[in-house]
């Protein structure tokens, strides 16, 4: 399937899901169906898009344009997800790979295993509550929680993200690891006399990496799950400000472009580390 038609079908899946509340609804406790309002609403984003516009939204007691919005809203929210992914690469190939013959780090794994029998978002509401208690006792405020405010800094944000994608990552390197680590030829290598950084980098770190990139897209996807947690919870102005506006109720047109901004943000998100990942093995691996 060429990319045309898979960008095509994204589309039509956020068409569908974000006509969902038009499609199938209740009146005095009957449920109704028409599918028919998510062509309505398609077509007439469709013409918006045509004529150059991406509509407007509502922002509490305003009307903003979408067009004007996307491009900040877009790049707040790459920043985290590329910031909170690479995070969670870089922790799993480093606590995971090349830290992991050490006790501490394998304690360290021990602990972030039982860790990760809790719920994300539940781990979001603890980072929350721990902030809120870190302000009562330092006076020092690290989030924001009021709706008219916007968040007080990114990097709270970013590392609240990545803790979801970390645990998994590095729980799926860890175990890569010590399945590869008693394979014959590390031995064989080990006996040779070869370092631990050479047999590490050119005979472990090359057996790893297709689970860490097959791993890569689900990776993504437990961020982005995240995301739209994190960045309503902790106001940071991104593409999901379209989605959840604030006092101005569901928006069809603010929704796809939110979502699909999304979507294509996590593309471009996983090019990019895939291309770093290139570069390390450029320089590091292969040099």
């Amino acid at each position: 399937m060429s990319y045309g038609k898979q960008l095509l079908g994204m589309f039509f899946l956020v068409i569908v899901v974000c006509g969902g509340p038009f499609m199938l609804y209740t009146v005095k406790d009957e449920i109704v169906f028409a599918p028919e309002e998510i062509v309505v609403h398609t077509v007439f984003l469709i013409q918006q898009i045509a004529s150059g516009s991406l509509g407007t939204y509502d922002l509490g007691q305003q009307e903003r344009s979408i067009a004007e919005d996307i491009v900040p809203f877009a790049v707040n929210t790459f920043k985290l997800l590329f910031a909170s992914v690479s995070m969670a690469v870089v922790a799993s190939l480093v606590f995971g790979l090349f830290l992991q013959r050490f006790r501490v780090v394998r304690q360290l794994q021990k602990i972030l295993n039982l860790v990760a029998t809790i719920p994300d978002f539940i781990l979001i509401f603890m980072a929350i509550l721990a902030a809120v208690s870190f302000y009562k006792l330092t006076n020092i405020r690290i989030i924001t929680l009021s709706p008219a405010s916007d968040s007080a800094n990114d990097w709270f944000p970013m590392t609240l993200l990545s803790i979801g994608p970390t645990i998994f990552l590095m729980k799926v390197v860890s175990l890569k690891y010590a399945q590869i680590g008693g394979e014959d030829y590390i031995k064989t290598a080990l006996a040779k006399g070869m370092g631990i950084w050479h047999v590490l980098t050119h005979h472990v770190y090359k057996n790893i990496k297709p689970f860490l990139v097959a791993d890569l897209k689900k990776t993504i996807a437990i961020t982005v799950a995240n995301l739209f947690i994190v960045e309503y919870l902790l106001n940071v102005v991104g593409l999901t400000r379209f989605i959840f506006t604030k006092d101005g109720g569901y928006q069809f047109n603010a929704a796809v472009i939110g979502l699909l901004g999304i979507c294509l943000l996590s593309i471009l998100v996983y090019v990019l580390i895939r291309a770093a990942l290139y570069v390390f093995e450029r320089l590091v691996v292969y040099k």
